[in-house]
Parts: structure tokens; C-alpha cells; sequence
């Protein structure tokens, strides 16, 4: 079980890396994300009410 843990925090601090960039995703500007949450929704209100 030890050995398990070990292997899992090992692995744990490779994930991120120093000296690299890595990207981040933003809501801001995402339009079509938007529009398809929005018709989902819609979706699933006329589904309630029918």
C-alpha cells in the first residue's frame, strides 16, 4: 500500500512542469459554448412543460 501511495504522489508532481506555459481556459469570448448552453436549456424547458 506504501509503495502505491508513493507512486501516486510521484506521479502527482509531474503534472506541472517549471519553465513551461501551459494554456488556460476562459469563459470570456466563448460564444458558441454560450449559444449551446442555451439551447439545451431551452431544450430542456420545453421538455419539462410538455
Amino acid at each position: 500500500m506504501q509503495l502505491l501511495i508513493s507512486e501516486l504522489a510521484q506521479k502527482e508532481t509531474d503534472l506541472i512542469k517549471p519553465d513551461r506555459a501551459y494554456p488556460v481556459w476562459s469563459p470570456y469570448d466563448a460564444v458558441e459554448a454560450a449559444d449551446t448552453m442555451l439551447k439545451v436549456l431551452q431544450a430542456a424547458k420545453t421538455q419539462n412543460h410538455a
